[in-house]
């Protein structure tokens, strides 16, 4: 039987998530929010694009506040028939107070009301302290949702500035299946990962200038080239696919004449029929304005970190750049 789940991802990034889940098998794709996606599943999903996942135990129309949301909550029992009674029962939980998403406190007498409730009905226990489980009251402008997050310790922590879910994103409209890939500024294992799981033949690296002793994760699942971003030996119109990645709130500067060598590198190794993905600071102006129009095949602007950034991706022009 299909549940309901309920995901959040980098606002802005709407299109291409809505694509990945349309793809994926067993989804259906009910509601594509600002930031989030409802849909139904026949299995617990587990999309590395997804930044959270919770599974829907109710969803009412919005409230004027959290308040008004805690207290609509407690009076109703409407959020009963998604709980396992067998499974459940003992189970130490906290409440998560919420706006888009946002943490944000409510009155915590009403809190107190929802947890008692919760309790009476379902045999949970109220543990504010490491809690086994995290039940987040969600007021959006759309509707006010009551979800339970799932899978809040997977995936491995890694130092990376590059985020997995915005790497799969990435790795997706790259379309990389059986083809050859190379990463001009390797800075950690998620975008070698992100490429081997869209299905990449191979997958090459040239180390980011700023890392003094590289990103041995990342190492372990790429070829490690020789040279810099903006010079590696290999040859003209080989790549199926070249990324170019600019993490935001680097502790390193990007000189102009530097990304302009690493933008002709790019297009110089890029198939006719490849894909050149760019994902850049909008702080560093307009790197890619040599490129044509025409020749960009997509455009998402994105918050990463605070820093507002630029997700973007070119075909190969008619004549490469000089």
């Amino acid at each position: 039987m299909k549940k309901e789940y309920y995901s959040t991802f980098l606002q802005g990034l709407e299109e291409p998530v809505s694509g990945i889940l349309h793809k994926t098998g067993g989804i259906s794709v009910m509601r594509v929010l600002k930031g989030a996606v409802i849909y139904r599943s026949v299995h617990e999903p587990h999309l590395s694009c997804m930044q959270r996942t919770y599974q829907v135990l109710c969803e009412m129309r919005p409230e004027k506040n959290l308040n008004a949301a805690l207290r609509r909550l407690s009076a109703t029992d409407s959020w009963l028939d998604r709980f396992d009674f067998e499974s459940v029962a003992g189970m130490r939980f906290r409440i998560v107070t919420a706006v888009d998403g946002q943490p944000s406190a409510g009155d915590m007498r009403y809190v107190a009301m929802l947890e008692k409730s919760i309790c009476e009905q379902t045999g949970m226990l109220v543990a504010r302290e490491r809690p086994q489980v995290e039940l987040w009251v969600n007021l959006r402008q759309e509707a006010l949702y009551f979800l339970w997050r799932m899978n809040k310790k997977d995936g491995q922590k890694n130092e990376d500035p590059l985020r997995r879910d915005l790497c799969e994103t990435m790795a997706a409209l790259a379309k990389p299946q059986g083809g050859q890939t190379v990463i001009l500024g390797l800075t950690g294992p998620n975008l070698p990962e992100a490429l081997r799981s869209q299905g990449a033949a191979s997958v090459q690296a040239v180390m980011a200038g700023h890392l003094k002793n590289g990103a041995a994760q990342a190492r372990s699942m790429v070829r490690i080239l020789s040279g810099t971003p903006g010079y590696i030996e290999l040859n003209t119109g080989t790549m199926d696919a070249v990324f170019v990645a600019l993490a935001p709130k680097g502790s390193f500067s990007i000189q102009e004449e530097a990304l302009r060598g690493t933008l002709r590198e790019a297009m110089r190794i890029v198939k006719r029929d490849g894909r050149l993905v760019v994902f850049y600071p909008r702080s560093l102006g307009q790197p890619f304005r040599r490129l044509n129009e025409q020749e960009r095949l997509f455009s998402y602007q994105v918050t990463v970190s605070g820093e507002e950034c630029r997700l973007e991706g070119f075909c190969i022009p008619e004549e490469p750049l000089s």
